[in-house]
């Protein structure tokens, strides 16, 4: 059986990524929760899952019923929750509810993607929705790796092909999912040039797209 090597607090996990491409991950739980037990005995032990988290992350065990101030400051109210943070510990993503091995491995590729998108990681961010698409193609988040992967590759480069891509790959493929509604929009914009944010910044800061 795999075990993960658990981080004693959250100082320690954010000491441990500094200077590197992982991230601090927060896992909460609780001891009398049947969801959380069952993330512990079965998904946390899972060789692929314990590889994929020690590849991208330094997690951190939170007994829930046991640190109320960090309950607070995150927010939590439903176990068990993964949290993503920045090197400063400040919320990036997150998820709530028990997931098997197979479904935890895409939503932590999901979570690290749209981490690495959210810090202008854009390669990085590419390269993990490419692999969930690829490794776990029969995942219900495919859907959302292929439109974040449309936009980060826009993003990056402004590659508009892969725009026209993703759009096309959404409608044939997942023709009713939220995803594909949500990129109907690009079929009809020109997209040309290098994204700009609101900032003016190049391909920097929140976006129109």
């Amino acid at each position: 059986m795999d075990r993960l090597e658990w981080k004693k607090d959250i100082k320690e996990s954010l000491e441990d990524v500094a200077g590197g491409t992982r991230l601090s991950l927060l896992f909460f739980h609780n001891p009398h929760d049947e969801a959380s037990i069952k993330m512990l005995q079965e998904t946390f032990s899972d060789a692929s899952v314990v590889n994929l988290i020690e590849r991208e992350f330094s997690p951190v065990m939170v007994d829930a019923s046991e640190a109320a101030e960090t309950v607070k400051r995150y927010r939590v109210d439903w176990t068990p929750a993964c949290i993503v943070l920045d090197d400063e510990g400040a919320e990036l993503e997150r998820f709530v509810g028990y997931l098997p091995p197979m479904e935890f491995g895409a939503q932590i590729r999901l979570s690290k993607g749209l981490s690495a998108f959210h810090l202008d990681r854009l390669p990085e961010a590419i390269a993990l929705f490419e692999e969930l698409i690829d490794e776990c193609r029969e995942s219900d988040l495919v859907p959302e790796a292929e439109y974040y992967l449309g936009a980060a590759t826009y993003k990056n480069k402004g590659d508009a092909v892969k725009i026209a891509e993703v759009c096309s790959t959404l409608n044939t493929r997942y023709p009713d999912s939220i995803w594909t509604k949500k990129c109907s929009i690009w079929s009809h914009m020109r997209l040309t040039g290098p994204f700009v944010g609101y900032d003016q910044g190049g391909s920097a800061g929140s976006g129109a797209y």
